[in-house]
Parts: C-alpha cells; sequence; structure tokens
C-alpha cells in the first residue's frame, strides 16, 4: 500500500512540472510575439547580454547546489534551448546545417503524427552529451530542442564553455532560444523533504537579495515551490508570479535518501 501511494505522490509531482512547463511554452510564444512586432538595435550586445545572463545563472547554480549537496557526490545538470527556426527553403539543409554546426551527425527525418522529426545526439569531449531534437510545424517553420547535459558534474569550466558555443551557434543560425537549466544531486539533509527544502531555500536566500516564495506543491514524498528572484534576470510567468527559480526535493523510500533538484527559471526534469 505504501509503494502504491508513492507512485501515485510521484505522478503528481511530474503532473505539476508539466502544468509549470506548459506555462513557459505560453510565455515563450508570447515573448516571440513582442519581439516580432519590435526592433532591436544591436543583435550583437543582446546577445552577448543573454550570454552573460546564462553563465551568471550556470555558476550561481552550480555553487548553490555544492552547497546542499553530499560531497563528491554526483551532481547531475541539464541546460535545454528551446526556439523556432522559420522562414528557410529548405528543412533537410536547415537541419543539416545546424547539426555540423554543433557537431553532430546529420540526422534522417522521420515522420511522426504528420510532422518530420529530426534526432541526433553525440557524446563530447568536455564529458557531457549534446542532442538535437527539431520538429517541423508548418511550412517553413520548425520547432528546436537543444540539450547540454552531464550525469556528474566533473568540469564546469568545459560544462560552461561549451554552453557559450551552443548559444553563439543558435544566434548563428537564427534561432532564437529560450534557455532552462536544472541541477540534481543527494542531498546533504536527509530527514524529512521539508527540512532540506527550507535548508535550500536559506543558502538561496544567502545568495540571491529579495528572494519571494511562490507556488508549493506537497504529497507524501514531494515538495516543491517556486521562487522570485530579482537577481535572476531571466523568468517566466506562472500565474501571476514572476518564477525565477524553483527548489523541488523528493525522498527515495527505498534508498531512504532525498534527492534535491534546482530549476532555472524552472524545473524540467523529472524529480
Amino acid at each position: 500500500m505504501r509503494k502504491m501511494k508513492l507512485n501515485n505522490g510521484t505522478k503528481k509531482g511530474t503532473f505539476f512540472i508539466m502544468i509549470i512547463v506548459c506555462c513557459a511554452a505560453a510565455l515563450l510564444v508570447n515573448l516571440q510575439s513582442v519581439k516580432a512586432n519590435s526592433t532591436v538595435p544591436d543583435e550583437g550586445v543582446n546577445q552577448a547580454s543573454i550570454g552573460a545572463e546564462l553563465n551568471h545563472a550556470l555558476v550561481s547554480l552550480i555553487d548553490l547546489g555544492k552547497e546542499t549537496t553530499v560531497s563528491d557526490s554526483p551532481l547531475r545538470l541539464v541546460l535545454k534551448w528551446q526556439g523556432e527556426s522559420s522562414d528557410y527553403a529548405d528543412l533537410s539543409a536547415e537541419v543539416a546545417k545546424l547539426s555540423t554546426n554543433l557537431g553532430l551527425t546529420v540526422p534522417a527525418g522521420t515522420e511522426e503524427d504528420g510532422h518530420m522529426t529530426y534526432r541526433t545526439e553525440a557524446v563530447k569531449p568536455y564529458e557531457s552529451r549534446l542532442s538535437l531534437f527539431w520538429s517541423e510545424l508548418s511550412a517553413g517553420n520548425s520547432y528546436v530542442i537543444v540539450t547540454l547535459d552531464t550525469a556528474d558534474l566533473q568540469n564546469e569550466a568545459g560544462f560552461q564553455a561549451a554552453a557559450r558555443e551552443v548559444s553563439m551557434i543558435l544566434e548563428q543560425n537564427k534561432i532564437k532560444a529560450e534557455w532552462n537549466v536544472s541541477l540534481q544531486g543527494s542531498a546533504q539533509e536527509q530527514g524529512a523533504p521539508e527540512k532540506v527544502l527550507a535548508q535550500t531555500e536559506s543558502l538561496m536566500h544567502d545568495r540571491f537579495e529579495a528572494v519571494t516564495g511562490g507556488e508549493s506543491y506537497k504529497d507524501i514524498s514531494t515538495v516543491s515551490r517556486t521562487y522570485s528572484i530579482p537577481n535572476l534576470n531571466r523568468s517566466v510567468m506562472s500565474g501571476n508570479q514572476s518564477v525565477s527559480a524553483q527548489i523541488a526535493v523528493h525522498h527515495e523510500d527505498q534508498k531512504g535518501t532525498n534527492r534535491v533538484t534546482i530549476g532555472f527559471p524552472l524545473i524540467t526534469i523529472e524529480y
């Protein structure tokens, strides 16, 4: 009976993620619509600002993760870029160009639910995995996801350099993508999940100014909360709240340990 309740709680946690991710996706569409109807004085300056914003978030997240997880334990890091590619003449050529620029094998397309879809990935020398997902939405318009992830962060400088490179390649390929990053590891505190959440919140308050708590979720084995942090310029809207970060703690009953996950601006992996 206990196991059945635990599985049900996990499903609720996953459902909670999907609700927030859908909100983030809706905001992305709105932001792209606004950008399409506005003028940007200097794309180079704008891209440099985005790169600095991402680098700041990565450094802050890694430092926060180290403070709240068991020392020398595996630290999983997943960075995603999601955006649209449009106004191209040849779909296959666009996919091939981006794949090649990313150092990936050019994939063959397959039709899925009436849309041409492409997938390719490779293990990179900086001890990470890079993958590309490309799905055609309509003629001359596609949705693109690029993911850079590592199961155990060993080379921080290499990961950060790879992130900067991917951002630059996406810009060069005229794909204006929004990023999100999640970190996951074994929590130092192995008491109740609420206690781990409170500890991580305290560390976040020490690192950032004006941290404001938002939506929260709790079930038999999981607690989660979102936060607004002005210092982190990247945010999404969830309801009426601007969300810059999310923390989730899940108690793994079989292991008797707590798994902590932190996302900027939201968690987009299973916690």
